[in-house]
This record gives structure tokens, C-alpha cells and sequence, in this order.
């Protein structure tokens, strides 16, 4: 019986798609007789020509921030029934966390005394979807006519370790993003938001001029502001971006997020074509695809297995250079005939153990100090967001794409890029290179060696026919994967050994860091946008493991199954590092059972 098998049934959505599941944006607007110019700060409308230009030339993609933007007793009562009036609820999945409202499309469908409570909300939505308010956001962008018929906005509420990772807002026909933010103008004794605070705009650059992904690390950084908008056009493989991890305690990121659509047919600027500017081949498609297929292609851990010179299966038994090997790493409980019957009977039964103190005591210890010092080295202590490019050095690379995961690797290829402000030493400590060490001999000696896929098959009874793996460091307020199909056609061994300092505060999950299996469903249509995760509580995981310390976890995986790790948070105390690999079942290997 495969306790983590796939279940198509299971609701699952793609990020963008839930990130717009409240938004309805066939509905039409209703706009009320408004000065639209008299909500927006004096003299705004008339400064496209000199916008437009700045718009254009900035980087890592165009946008413009325009602050002031609004009228502020307007914006005052804005913020005002927003905090006092509308209901937020927590959404999370792989992707993101954060609190958010309904759709503010749907004001004019509620009753008239509901929509008396909210007079600033409506009296601002009718004028960002205003006539002369698109004219200026076409002259600015560039972008061409824009839909007065079809709306697509809500409020968020990014409170502490809420977050929104990589996206490119590539859903339907977007045209144009933007973000109004309004955080307590009087923050920080009324210095506004500072760095440490977190949550800012993360604007990412292509990996280069022939690729569609995004670099590794982010090129701008946008804090936000009171009374500011910014604008960015929809461009597949271009408009990356991320909301960075709110860090300050008490502190909230208030803000409306929505789009400007293309025109809808019968609008002024309608065109049947209209979709294919948005890609260079004229193939109407999504970067999401390209990403998920080049994803699957390279395998979920960027490796081919690596074959064994013949299938190893649990009638092989362990040699006595086998015992003495693993001996060298693994508890001795593990390796006595009671302990391995205990094991295989509970994996029996379901699929997955979880198996504490795996490593030796000695080795363990030494591995403890090690990492501990590394962490605290590079500032993990569980209050500020570290920069990105932290710990990159050595023989530790930071390993994408982001769209579908962000780690240390080590070993790995050099991919990253520099950061915005990276100031990195790149001298390596003697606890570095000792850690680093340690932990390449267990990739090396023990989880790609012979005699353990033997102990393994001995403990689930599985046929193995080769491994893949890596050594990673999921760095707080930083590091993720995200549910991503990888193509495996057959049963695969997914063996993980965490090591996390202070493991009573990872247990609950709430700064991230576990390993979750969810069901991908339909491979075609998961692939979509490179990324499935449960759509609410109800729905569920199929299994969640917490990370731990020195804890290995085995999971028998079918097809049809992606796994992800959820972001760490930058509350963490400290990085979450593992020893990951995969062993490949014999395909028909369930089957015989």
C-alpha cells in the first residue's frame, strides 16, 4: 500500500490562477459620475510625456514609482476602510503567504448599505479604471489602449512572515501591473519603512538576453512607500518580481494590487491578435511551460540518475565492508537486525518514517558546531532578512531558476548573479570548510554508495536501480522550492537528512521549512505555470515532515507526486541544511509486490 500516491480528485490550482481565483474579472464596471483628476495628486495626469521616458529606461524591466499619486484625504480614507471595514483572510500554499481581501470589482453587486461604508474604496476604484486615468497609464507604458470594462484589484495585508515569492503576473490578458501602497504613513516614528523591516519589491532580471528565466537574485529592491504606486507592464520571461518577507514585528504592508487588462472585444483598441505582442515568436503560450518543461527535462534535482552496475533489491543483504562503512556515519541502532525489522515493517505500512538521531553520535555532534557557527556568520539569527548573495562563496552557490526554486548547493553550478548592494566577503571560515567537507563526504561516501541503496532496499523492501542527489542550504528569509512535476514515470525513494539548530521551533511549521507532498494532478495541466500546491486546508497534504534535526526522512513516491520546501522564514533561528537524494524503483517494481 503507497500511503503518498496520487490522487487526482485533490483540488489543485496554479499560483498565478489561485493568486486571481477572488478576482472575477468579467465584471463590468459601473462607474459613478466622478472628478477622476480630483482624486489623484494635483498636476499628475499632465506628467506622462516626462514619465514615459523614465518608465522605459529603468531596470532590471520598466516600471516607474510615482509617489505622491493620490489625493491624500482620499488615500487617509482609503487606508481607513480597508483596516475598519473589509475582512481579510489568510491564504498560504508554496508560493505565497499573506492576508487578502475579496475582489473590489464586485462593489457594485453589494447591497447600498454596504456600499455606503466604503465610499473611498468605490470612489478610488472608479478612477484608477477612469477614462482619463488609462490614457495615462497607456502614455507612460506604452502599452496601447487598455480595457475600461474589465477590473481585476484587491487589498492585501503582508503582516510578519507573510511573503509572495518569484511570479511574472503572466495570467490571461493582463497588460499593465500596479501596487498602491499604503502603510502607516507615521512607521517608524514617521521615518517610513526601512530595509530591516523587510517587504519589499523584488524586481529580477533575465538570466540573460537568449533565456526566459529569471536570474537568481533580485537586481532592485522597491520598499514601500505612503501614497506611491508603481507601474509595470505584463511581459512573459520579463515582469519577475517578488514581495520579500515582511520581518518587522507589528509591522504591516497595506496595499491594492491589480490590473489594467487588454481591451475586450467591442472596446475601443480591440484586436483578435492582440495576445501574441506579448511574445517575441507570436506562439501564444506561457513562460510557465517553458520553465516546467526545461524543469522536467533537467529532473527535479538537476541530475540524471546515476545507474548501479545492477539493481540492488533486499534479498542482497549487507556485507560486512557494507556495515563497516555505514558504521563509519550511521547510529548503530540502524544497523542492528531488530531495529531494520522495526523499520521495514512501519515503512510497510506507510510508505513513509521519518527516523530520528540517524547519524552517529560523534558525527553529529561535530556537524552541530559546524553548522551552528556557519549560520551565525552570516547574521541567520532569526530577526533580519539577510542580503541576497549571503553565503555565496566557496564552493556554495545559490541554485535556480527562482520561478521554481532558490538554494545553496553545494558543488553546484555558478549561476547567481550579483545582487542589488552585495557586499559579501568571500573568505571562507575554517568552520565553513570543515562543515563543507563533512557534509560532501555524506553525499559522496554514504548516500551515493552501494551499500546504502542496499540498507535502504533492506528497509522497504523496494528494487533501486539508481540515485541523484545533492547536498542544500535553505538560508532564512531567502531560500524555497516549489511543487514542481519532474516527469518520473516510476516509483521513486526519496530519502532527505535535515539538520536544523533548535528544532522545537520548526516543529509547527510556521517558519517554513518542511517538506511537503502534494498531489500534482493532471501533469498537463499542472505544468501550466511550473508550480501545484494545495488550494485550502481542506484539501490538504498528502504528507508534511517538519524539518528536524538529524532526522532522516524516507517517503515512497509515485508519479503524479511533487514535493516542495516551504519557504524559511527570516524568524528562523537559523538555515535549515540537508543531504537530498532520490533512488529510482525498477519500473513494475510495485507491481511484483
Amino acid at each position: 500500500m503507497v500511503a503518498v500516491e496520487s490522487d487526482n480528485k485533490r483540488a489543485v490550482s496554479r499560483a498565478d490562477a489561485t493568486l486571481t481565483k477572488k478576482a472575477r474579472v468579467d465584471e463590468t464596471v459601473v462607474t459613478s459620475a466622478i472628478d477622476a483628476r480630483a482624486c489623484f495628486h494635483a498636476g499628475l495626469l499632465d506628467e506622462a510625456d516626462s514619465l514615459a521616458p523614465v518608465f522605459a529606461s529603468a531596470m532590471p524591466f520598466s516600471h516607474c514609482c510615482i509617489t505622491p499619486f493620490c489625493n491624500e484625504t482620499l488615500l487617509q480614507g482609503v487606508r481607513q476602510e480597508m483596516l475598519e471595514r473589509l475582512h481579510f483572510t489568510q491564504k498560504e500554499t508554496d508560493i505565497f503567504k499573506y492576508h487578502q481581501s475579496g475582489d473590489l470589482a464586485n462593489l457594485d453587486g453589494l447591497p447600498e448599505d454596504e456600499k455606503r461604508q466604503l465610499p473611498s474604496l468605490q470612489k478610488l476604484r472608479d478612477a484608477i479604471y477612469s477614462q482619463e486615468f488609462r490614457d495615462f497609464v497607456s502614455r507612460v507604458t506604452g502599452c496601447g489602449p487598455l480595457s475600461g470594462s474589465r477590473t481585476d484589484m484587491s487589498t492585501n495585508r503582508f503582516k510578519q512572515r507573510d511573503h509572495l515569492l518569484l511570479h511574472d503576473d503572466v495570467i490571461g490578458d493582463r497588460r499593465v501591473s500596479y501596487i498602491i501602497y499604503l502603510p502607516d504613513p507615521e512607521i517608524n516614528d514617521g521615518r517610513g519603512w526601512e530595509p530591516r523591516d523587510g517587504g519589499h519589491l523584488e524586481l529580477y532580471p533575465r538570466e540573460s538576453d537568449e533565456s526566459w528565466a529569471p536570474a537568481v537574485n533580485p537586481t532592485r529592491r522597491l520598499p514601500p512607500r505612503w501614497n506611491q504606486i508603481v507601474l509595470f507592464t505584463v511581459l512573459p520571461g520579463q515582469s519577475h518580481h517578488s514581495v520579500e518577507e515582511v520581518a518587522g514585528i507589528d509591522k504591516e504592508r497595506l496595499s491594492i494590487q491589480g490590473w489594467f487588462h487588454f481591451p475586450q472585444p467591442g472596446e475601443p483598441g480591440y484586436e483578435p491578435d492582440q495576445m501574441k505582442r506579448l511574445w517575441t515568436s507570436g506562439a501564444v503560450s506561457t513562460l510557465s511551460q517553458i520553465e516546467a518543461k526545461r524543469q522536467r527535462e533537467s529532473g527535479c534535482v538537476g541530475e540524471d540518475f546515476a545507474d548501479y552496475s545492477q539493481p540492488i533489491d533486499d534479498s542482497m543483504g549487507l556485507s560486512d565492508e557494507d556495515r563497516v562503512l555505514l558504521s563509519k556515519y550511521i547510529n548503530p541502532d540502524y544497523l542492528s537486525e531488530k531495529i531494520v525489522g522495526q523499520v521495514a515493517e512501519k515503512f510497510a505500512e506507510d510508505s513513509h518514517i521519518q527516523l530520528a538521531a540517524f547519524l552517529n553520535s560523534e558525527t553529529a555532534a561535530v556537524l552541530a558546531s559546524l553548522l551552528k557557527q556557519v549560520d551565525k556568520l552570516d547574521g541567520m539569527d532569526g530577526i533580519d532578512i539577510p542580503p541576497h548573495g549571503t553565503g555565496e562563496r566557496g564552493r556554495w552557490h545559490a541554485f535556480g531558476p527562482p520561478v521554481i526554486r532558490r538554494y545553496m548547493r553545494l558543488d553546484g553550478p555558478a549561476m547567481a548573479n550579483a545582487a542589488e548592494g552585495d557586499t559579501q566577503d568571500d573568505a571562507v571560515s575554517d568552520a565553513e570548510l570543515q562543515a563543507t567537507e563533512l557534509l560532501a563526504a555524506l553525499r559522496n561516501d554514504l548516500f551515493a554508495s552501494g551499500a546504502y541503496a542496499r540498507w535502504l532496499s533492506s528497509i522497504t523492501t523496494l528494487a533501486l536501480s539508481g540515485c541523484r542527489g545533492m547536498v542544500r542550504r535553505f538560508r532564512s528569509g531567502l531560500d524555497y522550492t516549489l511543487g514542481t512535476p519532474d516527469g518520473t514515470t516510476t516509483t521513486t525513494l526519496d530519502t532527505v537528512l535535515c539538520f536544523v539548530d533548535d528544532p522545537d521551533q520548526w516543529a509547527d511549521g510556521v517558519v517554513g521549512g518542511y517538506q511537503c507532498y502534494v498531489d500534482g494532478g493532471n501533469e498537463d495541466e499542472a505544468s501550466n505555470d511550473g508550480s501545484v500546491y494545495r488550494a485550502s486546508e481542506e484539501d490538504g497534504a498528502l504528507l508534511t515532515t517538519p524539518a528536524a534535526w538529524n532526522t532522516l526522512s524516507v517517503v515512497m513516491r509515485e508519479p503524479g507526486v511533487v514535493k516542495f520546501v516551504k519557504y524559511v522564514s527570516a524568524s528562523a533561528p537559523g538555515s535549515r541544511w540537508d543531504v537530498s537524494f532520490e533512488y529510482q524503483g525498477l519500473a513494475g517494481d510495485e507491481s511484483e509486490e
